[in-house]
């Protein structure tokens, strides 16, 4: 029997960084099966439907907002400029922390992390962020063990990744991971995208 796709949702808001957000999009959309079937429902969602506009005047349209998202197998929350005022926000990282009890896997790119940190999800799991942002990660969580250097860190439930293009790197290892290294490769060469697993740290 065919398993359905697992959804992934992207988090998208004013001030994200692109390629936070289109990397993981495109490697997760590339993994298919054998037959070409999608392995992955993505899709980008927002506060609202609203136009959202990232860094460097890229909009992006998500197809759901908060009040009409379904429910998510993998959330993903990447970094951006936009991600200093989400930490101040008290509705936004309670959201986040409730819908990553709902789902199966949490994922975070760049200064996304630290939106993770202020939902008090990273309290004695291994980080990592950008390499420019590992001390605003700990004055906002005092007991994460950042990981510095590392591409991407898997603590289970919870998956963070670097600075921009190394959530390209962390959703290759969550296809990996989900579907086998076969897959991972297969998404990776649709690509054309050099995937370097020993970049992760346990």
């Amino acid at each position: 029997m065919t398993q359905a796709p697992r959804s992934v949702g992207i988090f998208v808001f004013d001030g994200v960084e692109p390629l936070d957000t289109v990397g993981p999009f495109e490697a997760f959309l590339c993994a298919e099966t054998e037959d070409e079937a999608p392995l992955f429902d993505v899709f980008l969602f927002g506060e609202t439907r609203a136009l959202v506009t990232a860094t460097g005047g890229l909009t992006m349209t998500p197809r759901h907002g908060f009040g009409d998202l379904p429910s998510l197998d993998i959330l993903l929350v990447p970094g951006g400029q936009g991600t200093r005022v989400l930490t101040k926000r008290a509705a936004i990282t309670q959201w986040i922390r409730e819908r990553h009890d709902k789902s199966e896997l949490t994922l975070s790119v760049c200064t996304g992390a630290q939106v993770l940190a202020a939902a008090g999800l990273l309290k004695g799991k291994k980080a990592t962020t950008h390499w420019a942002t590992y001390d605003w990660l700990r004055s906002i969580e005092p007991d994460v063990d950042v990981q510095e250097g590392a591409r991407y860190v898997d603590n289970g439930d919870i998956i963070c990744s670097s600075g921009v293009s190394a959530g390209i790197d962390m959703a290759l290892h969550v296809i990996e991971r989900l579907h086998g290294a076969d897959v991972a490769a297969r998404a990776a060469r649709n690509m054309e995208y050099e995937y370097w697993p020993q970049g992760r740290v346990a």
